[in-house]
């Protein structure tokens, strides 16, 4: 009987989950301050170990923050707030008691454009530099637009409402004006001082409507256009026709510009939400088809700087040689900014086609995903060392403190994310015991040093499982209640 019981004993104790951690235990080192935001709705400013905190602004009600967005230098946080979508938006900056703007939000529904967006920060908030536990459902998405950047000097924050484009100076003084475009979606292309805006182009259509009885035309035939587009005034002779002028919405993109003493807005040339783009602080490219073009700080005619061989999977910037790269068919090629620099030249050519170019977090990681191999390349120094994937499909890289890289990989489709490391005197990714976690996520700590592996849901999981990249252990920890973060550090 006693053994009986023993055995029991040990089978509970098995079966039990894994004992949580608290989360100021486990990131007791991690003192780099971080902006939280709280499950509750709120905004806190605190060490990324939660061992002290300030409230930077608490949730009242049904009111919520929906945004927030560090400053580019990296010590300003501004947010925006609301209750649901009648209601005014407010627009807060830290340090001041009330909020520095309210606004009606734009609602891209009232011109027949479906563009909801969630209510809340979620892992589909545009540019994120820290990490997000929520992912949206239908249930989550709202009808208004949710726009808010900083200028590059850090002095004002830009918005978007339901009659334009503003700004306010962070500190004080009323808001004004900026641009008449209805912003869906509003970006700086970062360091460059030039935004992109997803607007809706309000066009005024004219149209020639038979009353009845002219050339066998019936009610609502459409336009009888002219040369200048306006129907021919002979078509009203007989009081059987009227003008109808109607007003619709089209998509559009837009360039702006912010000037001492006014914003100019242009045309993109191509440039659009879905491009792949990189900055530098004078210049943005894109790709577009097999050409990589390019705008200026100074004039915003697109260029053509190079033709590709094939579709490019990736472009970024190398702020070390002043640089453009770009990864397309089997090569990754660079070329200098300024006309007198490196010219055009191969920086590695692959065996197979290029699938993937992944970015740490280190200016000296990059991860080049072709056939089954993976080459980490350091740019500073165009050295690389190729692994074997071993038939797992990377799809993030991460940079340890001491040099170590790790790699989010899975195993083939519907397989669940598992972690590998580089094993580099074997020359292949070498895979990790990981935690099963249901479409999981991985995102690492300010300092590199924890990975955060989770599953995003509607709601912020109770638990998140954290790998030590020194020692190579897994802890659950417990979740103090945060929906995500973002760092307060110079972008």
């Amino acid at each position: 009987m006693r053994r009986i019981l023993l055995l029991a004993a040990a089978f509970a104790l098995a079966a039990a989950p894994a004992r949580c951690e608290p989360w100021s235990r486990v990131f007791a080192a991690e003192s780099d301050t971080v902006v939280f935001f709280g499950a509750d709705g709120s905004l806190l400013r605190a060490p990324f170990s939660l061992a002290s905190r300030e409230t930077l602004w608490r949730a009242a009600g049904a009111e919520h923050v929906v945004r927030a967005r560090v400053s580019p230098d990296g010590r300003r946080v501004a947010w925006l707030t609301r209750v649901h979508d009648a209601d005014t938006t407010r627009l807060w900056t830290d340090g001041s008691p009330r909020p520095r703007v309210r606004y009606f939000a734009l609602q891209p529904r009232r011109y027949d454009r479906l563009a909801y967006q969630p209510d809340v920060p979620t892992i589909e908030d545009p540019d994120i530099r820290g990490g997000r536990f929520v992912r949206p459902t239908p249930l989550m998405r709202r009808l208004c637009s949710n726009t808010l950047e900083w200028t590059p000097d850090s002095r004002a924050v830009v918005f978007g409402y339901d009659d334009g484009i503003a700004a306010a100076p962070a500190d004080g003084g009323p808001a004004f004006v900026v641009s008449g475009a209805f912003a869906v979606g509003l970006r700086r292309l970062e360091p460059a001082p030039i935004y992109l805006v997803d607007a809706l182009v309000l066009r005024e259509r004219q149209t020639f409507v038979d009353e009845g009885g002219l050339g066998g035309l019936g009610r609502g035939s459409g336009a009888a256009p002219t040369m200048e587009g306006l129907p021919d005034p002979r078509l009203f002779e007989g009081g059987g026709a009227r003008l109808v002028r109607e007003r619709r919405a089209e998509p559009g993109a837009y360039l702006l510009y912010p000037l001492p003493h006014r914003w100019r807005v242009f045309t993109t040339s191509g440039l659009g939400p879905a491009r792949r783009w990189t900055a530098s602080p004078g210049t943005v490219w894109w790709a577009e088809g097999r050409a990589i073009r390019a705008v200026r700080a100074h004039d915003p005619d697109a260029t053509i700087e190079a033709q590709t061989a094939g579709p490019v999977v990736w472009i970024g910037y190398d702020d070390a040689r002043r640089a453009v790269t770009w990864a397309a068919e089997r090569e990754l090629r660079r070329r200098a900014e300024d006309e007198g620099g490196v010219p055009e030249s191969v920086v590695l050519r692959t065996s197979a086609p290029i699938r993937a170019v992944l970015e740490a977090r280190s200016p000296r990681l990059r991860g080049v995903v072709a056939g089954d191999s993976l080459l980490l390349w350091d740019p500073a120094t165009d050295a690389v060392r190729p692994l074997a994937t071993g038939g797992l499909e990377p799809s993030a890289v991460f940079a340890g403190p001491a040099g170590e890289v790790l790699v989010a990989a899975t195993a083939g489709r519907g397989r669940p994310l598992s972690l590998a490391r580089a094993d580099f005197a074997r020359g292949r990714l070498a895979p990790l015991a990981t935690p099963s976690v249901k479409d999981g996520r991985f995102t690492a700590t300010p300092r590199g040093e924890r990975l955060i592996l989770f599953d995003p849901g509607a709601r912020a999981p109770a638990t998140v499982q954290v790998y030590d990249v020194a020692s190579g252990t897994w802890s659950a920890v417990e979740n103090p209640g945060v929906t995500g973060w973002e760092p307060l550090e110079a972008r």
